[in-house]
């Protein structure tokens, strides 16, 4: 499943990025955090940790259902917004 991720303050786009969420459990860097994922039976498993420390933001743990989105989805979390938005691979 790919999954992009868009983390807002406000209306100021902070970070976008796109990961592809399989089977094997993946860590890697993105612009703005760590993301460490993988592919469960019914749900992609997306954890996202070492935000700069000015956010106070710590870890934001994601079990996000199998699906394709037909627009963006949105979460607020301590005054951010993690908007993304999933596509089932072919």
């Amino acid at each position: 499943m790919r999954v992009e991720l868009a983390l807002f303050h406000g209306d100021d786009l902070l970070s976008r990025d796109e990961i592809h969420v399989g089977v094997a459990p993946v860590s890697e860097i993105l612009s703005l955090y760590q993301a460490d994922h993988w592919l469960g039976k019914d749900a992609a498993h997306i954890a996202l940790s070492g935000f700069p420390e000015h956010t106070g933001l710590r870890r934001m743990t994601l079990d996000m259902p199998i699906h394709e989105s037909r627009d963006w989805e949105s979460m607020d979390i301590d005054g951010y917004t993690l908007a993304f938005w999933c596509r089932l691979d072919a």
